[in-house]
Order: structure tokens, then sequence, then C-alpha cells
């Protein structure tokens, strides 16, 4: 297979990873009708958004492994068409405890798409590549959030949340025909003697570990506070759901530019590091703005800051460049899982703490600053994590 085939496989990635985050943060917006409608609780709704990552965060170590050994397309094909009943289950719950049951399905099925992606780019892209690259993938990821924000709350506006949400089920189908047709079956994946024993090899290198202790509270943060964005725009702002959605749909949106953004800036640089340290830092500030500077300023300075806050965050996907550079490439995947576990076992506990806080003192800018705290610790970790690249890109 030619190397310009790579693009077609990226393309590929990319459509997968939309799939991810239309399904990840097609919840948020929906939190509202849950609690007014359903008489849920915020930490109630905060499982409900949480019970996607538990099943994601488990399936990442032994996606890992297996793309490594068997290739992504497989697995990736399974894993898509488990999403899209996930979506189909959720859509037909008929009580609290089988909205959580069918979250959990959605988490699944989305569990295997980025991993494998971060294999396949291991795979086919040279390193002076791979952090435009990898930043392509993350703005699927964009791209797919910024439709959850705006396409589900317009849906269930008018055809109501089951409708909406149902209708998810037709790309992730779509998706998954494109993963059989177009994905190669494997290249380069590792034989079972290059492999065993890939995750103690992956465990015990201790350079590891700052990564992940970074990606987890980094990214718990950031999932936290955006998904209990929308409500605080509805609840302090006065704005319909479907205004609120808009609105947090520009961080999103500026991720799919700040992604690639980054991962280009960290191929130019020869260094992933700074990259990541500065868009940490501007995490911290993003939620100490919306916890003490947008209540006073409105919707206008609400989207404002909403899309400077997706163009400075950026920076959050160069660990995972660095990841893939930390290791040899049979031992690509495993590693990404490792990693991306660390990054939705913060996602899966701190959007319930947030939530638990709103419930306690009935403030969404408490909750905020507690995410910039968490931010801060995510920093503090980042100061260690080992620079991986190898000079200015040719």
């Amino acid at each position: 297979m030619p190397l310009a085939y790579r693009w077609v496989i990226l393309a590929v990635s990319v459509i997968g990873f939309v799939q991810t985050h239309l399904h990840r943060m097609a919840f948020a917006p929906l939190i509202p009708t849950f609690v007014a409608d359903l008489g849920l609780s915020y930490a109630a709704a905060g499982t409900l958004q949480t019970a996607y990552f538990w099943t994601y965060t488990a399936a990442q170590v032994p996606i890992g492994v297996v793309a490594d050994r068997w290739g992504a397309r497989r697995v990736m094909a399974a894993c898509m068409l488990i999403l899209a009943a996930g979506a189909v289950a959720f859509a037909a719950s008929g009580t609290y405890l089988e909205s959580i049951a069918a979250r959990m399905l959605v988490g699944l099925g989305a569990a295997a798409v980025w991993v494998p992606s971060m294999r396949l780019v291991s795979e086919w892209f040279p390193t002076h590549e791979r952090g435009r690259v990898t930043g392509l993938v993350s703005a699927g990821g964009g791209l797919g959030g910024t439709l959850g924000f705006l396409v589900v709350p317009w849906l269930a506006a008018h055809l109501g949340w089951r409708t909406a949400y149902l209708t998810l089920a037709l790309p992730a189908l779509l998706t998954l025909a494109l993963i059989v047709l177009l994905l190669p079956e494997r290249r380069g994946a590792g034989a079972a003697g290059e492999t065993r024993g890939s995750l103690g090899r992956v465990l015990a290198t201790r350079a590891l570990w700052p990564f992940n202790l970074s990606v987890l509270f980094a990214y718990g943060g950031y999932f936290s506070f955006i998904t209990f964005l929308p409500a605080f725009l509805v609840a302090v702002l006065g704005l319909s759901q479907p205004e609120a959605g808009s609105i947090t749909s520009l961080i999103t949106a500026g991720t799919i530019l700040s992604w690639p953004l980054a991962g280009f800036l960290s191929d130019r640089l020869g260094r992933r590091k700074p990259v990541y340290l500065v868009s940490q830092a501007a995490s911290i500030g993003v939620c100490v703005a919306f916890a003490v500077v947008v209540p006073g300023l409105g919707a206008s300075g609400a989207a404002t800051i909403a899309l400077l806050a997706g163009i400075l965050v950026g920076g959050m996907i160069v660990p995972f460049v660095m990841i893939v550079e930390l290791f040899p490439p049979e031992l690509a995947a495993t590693a990404a899982g490792v990693t991306n576990a660390a990054c939705f076992i913060g996602g899966m506990i701190l959007p319930i703490v947030l939530g638990r806080v709103v419930d306690l003192t009935g403030s969404f800018a408490v909750a905020f600053l507690v995410a910039a705290g968490v931010q801060t610790v995510a920093l503090a970790f980042g100061l260690f994590v080992r620079e991986t690249g190898h000079g200015r890109a040719p």
C-alpha cells in the first residue's frame, strides 16, 4: 500500500474521533432538562455524564494491548458498532439505571478510536509530522464536541431528547462502514513475541508516570468544567439551552484550530513540553475567568471568553505525541492506552465532585474554582514530564 495512503487512514481516524466526542459531549447540553424534568440532582446528572467514562477508561489498556497485537481495524470496527447500539439504548432508556447502563455502553463503544489511531500515527507518519497529525485527529474531537453542543439541544428542542440522541446512531454506523472499507487490515502490528509483556514493559517505565498524573488532573478538570458550563450559562446568565450549548461549543470549536496548531508548533520547535505547559497554564485561567469574570459580562462576554479558551487550550494534546515518542512503535498503542486511561480516571471522578460542590454550595463559581485548582495540580506534574522532541523539525 503506498505511503500516500496514510492520509486516507488519517481521515478515517479523524471521522472516528468525531463520533467519540459527539457522544461524549451530547449529554452535557441535556443536563438542565434532566435536572428540571426528571428531578435529578446535579451530582446525579454528573454521574450520568461520567458513566460514559467508566467503561471508556476500563477499556483503554486492554484496547491498547489488543491494537498492538492485532492492528487497529478490527477493534475500531467492533467498538463503533457498540457505540451505535449504546446510542439506541440511551434513547430508549426508561429509568435512571437504564440510562446509566446505556451511557456505559456508549463509553465502551467510543473507547477504541483514539488509542488505535495513535498506533496508526506511529506506523504511518514520520516523527516530524506526528505533532500536527495528532492535532488533526484531536481536531476531529473538537468538531464532534461542537456538533454535540450545537445539534443535540437544537434537535431536543424540536423533537425531544430521545429522538435527538437516537439520530446519533446514524453517523456512528456510517463511520463503521468507512473503517471496514478503508482501513488496512494491519501494518506493523506487533507479532506475539514483540507484544508479549507489553503492558508490564510500559508500566515499568518511570518516565511514564509524570505524564499519567498530569493528564489525569488536566483532562479531569477540563471535562468537569465543560460538563457543567451549559448548566451554569442557563442558571447564572439566564440563557436557553440551545444558547448555552452554542456558547459552550465555541470552546470545542476553538480546539478544532488550536489542537492541530499546537501539534504543528511543537513539530516546528522540535520541543513538545513548553507548548503543553503554556496551554495548561491557560486552562487554569479559563476556569478562573468563568468563575469570577463571566457572571458580570453577559452572553457576549461569555462567548468571547469561550472562544478564547478553545484557542488557548490546544496544547493539551501534546502529551500524547510525547508518549508515542517515548516508546518504540510496537508499544505505542499500549502506552497510549495507559495514559488515556489516566485521563479518564479524572474524567470519571471529577464531574461528580463538581456536581456535588454545586449541590452543596449552590454556586457554579465555587465549582469552577475547584476545577482551576485541579488544573494547577496538573501543571505542577507537567513540570516533571520528559521532553521527547529532538530539535527543530526538517
